[in-house]
């Protein structure tokens, strides 16, 4: 076995417990049994579980508690088929193989940590085994993958574990004339018996060195012709497939087995070569290997849940992290635990189970026990903190030990069918920013989520605003869970620049901290942004055309030399003017011209309905070609209302366009956008919290009012906020956020 990160963790573990065992004189502080409760996210988005995500063609999704664990990926068909196999989320099991791993079972001659586990034979079974259920037992649990770590010894081949071999994995003569049917045989007619669940067997083995990359191409080849399904081996997953091909494609194609080959022996075209298609992302954890903090460690009480606490830490992080390369990869989350610095531990506990001072099946099943209480509060993390769309999309392999744990509060199954019911609709997470697109001709796109700033998996915000320039590229403005403004353009070309963060008010350090913002394109390319900076004060800055910015500047009015605004809106005019629109500090609209010179005309309240001016929570503002500009606004009465600016300076007057039920539109967002034929189109989030669009013609009829399509196929998007920009090419840019 080419030694991994949990090889060396062995390695260390037994060579930690012969220190301990020669010090002889140790104190012993008994670990206190922990009472902490898994621990949270952060909470820096909350989820919202009426907006669960919509789940695909077929027959209804079962409840998680109805989940068939045996033949899962078959039940689940209609909301898996058309995922990549890579986003598809999948109990696996660590170290598979090791059920089998006893005091006397025997041992590897090529381990890492033979010779210790020699010595101390029955102290490396109790650390080396992590699973309690044969490897049938796991895939009749639920588990999908299966970590395969083998080892020849005398000719034969068993699965081990640093030292400790486990069972024959290979069919091997009993001496009699007869065969010992090995694991590999049982787990190739499970295989055979269920055609439409995609196992995926990661293989790594070791052996005599004179022999080894010899042997690893016998373990290889014996493998695929076990679970190959006849000549050719046409149930592998070969060449013609990818972690990215879908469930659909893999079951059209026949093949439902994936061998990912950790030996590096072969160029067999289905035995997929591990670096090229899966990838760990950081997920393992490791600890300090410094003798003085083992021993250190061996007296506190508390370092189990440290370490607990270290791996769903680690697991925030990993599950908000962009996959970046790796993403056309498998991910393999790693939910496991080393337990290098629990050795001491270890080895007190055969000692008091010795003198009966606790259960011998601790003793004998140590790492089990500690796995066994990480999976209690892996479940607990699974049901809260990741139990949302920004955690579940990001997840694919889930591995861990004891996939046949039935103790210590996790039922038979539990764990296995909550990380399967990530599968399933999730609760949405509040404030994330998505984009879709409405074609020229009406049809639309599903809405995709917006990547995150630097390695962060998903952008979330309070605000946004989104902008069309004449080259077909949209600009984009977020503000940010720490409350600065970023800025981000989505190319012609459907590529992103990513997002930056825009410099603060004094153009020197960076991060602009706001309530509001707003931005347009402009006729030359530029385009200019309007924000409410946390002072309240109201900023004007221009991003030429060649990405280059002018820097902010406050706006004059009459809050002693400068306005003070609530809200504020801005539409680039043909003429290279733009007009800006906002809520004063004292709560009234106001508009404002910027001349393409740079000169500003001043501040004019704009009337309201039957009042002197206009008064509500939003607003928003758009240009037409003919020189207008129109405006739609959501009033103190909770309705919206539009009106048109003419390009003489008068207005048409404030109306109410109807709501798709009848009667006003009652809304809690508005935006509205200018097309090159005349025509405008306005989104809104209802009262009922879904998110609708309209199109107004160039003649003034309205359209009524639908509810914009949701995710994975939901009719419905449950919004917070939204923004919408019309390109050149007719089609309009939409930019939503979730409730």
């Amino acid at each position: 076995m080419r030694m991994g990160t949990r090889g060396r963790a062995v390695k260390r573990r037994l060579a930690v417990t012969t220190l301990v065992m020669a010090v002889g004189a140790v104190t012993v502080v008994p670990a206190a049994a922990s009472t902490a409760p898994a621990t949270a996210a952060d909470g820096t988005a909350k989820t919202d579980p009426a907006s669960a995500v919509g789940g695909g063609s077929g027959a209804a999704a079962p409840a998680p508690a109805d989940i068939a664990l045996g033949s899962w990926m078959d039940q689940l068909r209609g909301t898996i088929g058309d995922r990549p196999m890579n986003q598809v989320v999948i109990p696996g099991s660590h170290d598979a193989g090791t059920a089998g791993i006893t005091g006397d079972s025997g041992m590897c001659d090529a381990g890492d940590t033979v010779g210790t586990a020699r010595k101390w034979p029955a102290l490396a079974a109790s650390m080396s085994r992590t699973q309690s259920g044969s490897l049938v037992q796991q895939l009749d649990g639920g588990s999908r993958y299966l970590d395969l770590r083998l080892c020849k010894q005398d000719g034969k081949w068993f699965s081990y574990h640093g030292g400790p071999l486990g069972r024959l994995f290979f069919d091997a003569p009993d001496g009699k004339g007869g065969v010992i049917p090995g694991q590999a045989r049982e787990v190739a007619d499970w295989i055979r018996a269920h055609p439409k669940e995609i196992v995926i067997l990661r293989v790594t083995a070791t052996g005599p060195a004179a022999t080894l990359q010899q042997d690893r191409r016998e373990a290889i080849t014996e493998l695929g012709d076990l679970v190959g399904g006849g000549a050719g081996h046409p149930a592998i997953a070969d060449a013609s497939l990818r972690p990215t091909s879908t469930y659909d494609q893999f079951m059209a194609a026949g093949r439902h087995v994936v061998i990912v080959d950790d030996t590096d022996s072969t160029a067999y075209p289905w035995a997929w070569h591990q670096p090229d298609v899966q990838d760990y992302r950081g997920s393992y954890v490791g600890v300090s290997t410094a003798w003085q903090d083992i021993l250190k460690a061996a007296l506190d009480p508390k370092l189990s849940q440290k370490t607990f606490d270290a791996v769903l830490k680690r697991g925030d992080e990993v599950l908000g992290r962009a996959p970046g390369t790796a993403a056309d990869k498998f991910f393999v989350q790693q939910g496991i635990i080393d337990p290098t610095d629990s050795i001491p531990d270890a080895a007190i506990t055969q000692i008091l189970a010795a003198l009966k001072l606790t259960s011998a099946w601790k003793a004998d099943n140590f790492l089990l026990s500690l796995e066994d209480e990480l999976n209690r509060q892996l479940l607990a993390k699974l049901r809260t903190s990741w139990n949302n769309t920004n955690v579940t999309d990001n997840m694919n392999i889930v591995m861990h030990d004891d996939v046949n744990q039935s103790r210590n509060g996790v039922g038979s199954g539990d764990l296995e069918r909550e990380i399967i019911s990530k599968n399933l609709p999730q609760p949405v997470t509040s404030h994330t920013f998505y984009d879709m697109a409405r074609a020229a001709d009406g049809s639309w796109t599903a809405p995709s989520p917006l990547a995150g700033a630097g390695d962060a998996f998903r952008f979330a915000g309070s605000r946004e605003a989104v902008a069309a320039l004449p080259d077909g590229s949209v600009q984009v403005l977020g503000i940010g869970l720490d409350g600065n403004v970023w800025h981000n353009v989505r190319r012609a070309d459907g590529g992103w620049q990513g997002w930056q963060a825009l410099p603060a008010a004094d153009n020197k350090k960076t991060g602009f901290a706001a309530k509001d913002i707003a931005i347009t394109g402009m006729p030359n390319g530029d385009s200019q942004i309007t924000a409410i900076g946390q002072d309240g004060y109201a900023y004007h800055n221009i991003r030429h055309a060649d990405g280059s910015w002018q820097g902010w500047a406050a706006m004059a009015g009459d809050d002693s030399g400068l306005v003070k605004a609530t809200k504020v809106a801005i539409a680039g005019m043909p003429n290279g003017s733009s007009q800006v629109l906002v809520y004063g500090a004292d709560g009234r609209m106001r508009l404002d011209t910027r001349a393409a010179d740079g000169g500003w005309s001043g501040w004019s309240t704009v009337s309201g309905v039957g009042a002197p001016d206009f008064a509500g929570p939003a607003l928003s503002i758009a240009a037409l070609p003919d020189g207008d500009s129109q405006i739609a606004a959501i009033g103190l009465d909770g309705h919206v209302w539009h009106n048109v600016h003419r390009a003489d300076g008068s207005w048409t007057g404030w109306t109410s366009p109807s709501g798709p039920a009848g009667g006003p539109m009652g809304a809690s967002a508005v935006a509205v956008a200018g097309l090159p034929d005349g025509d405008s189109q306005l989104v809104a989030v209802g009262l009922d919290g879904n998110v609708y669009h309209a199109v107004r013609s160039r003649d003034g009829d309205w359209t009524p009012f639908r509810a914009v399509a949701g995710l994975r196929g939901a009719g419905t998007f449950a919004g917070d906020q939204v923004g919408i920009a019309g390109l050149p090419d007719g089609s309009s840019r939409l930019l939503l956020t979730s409730r």
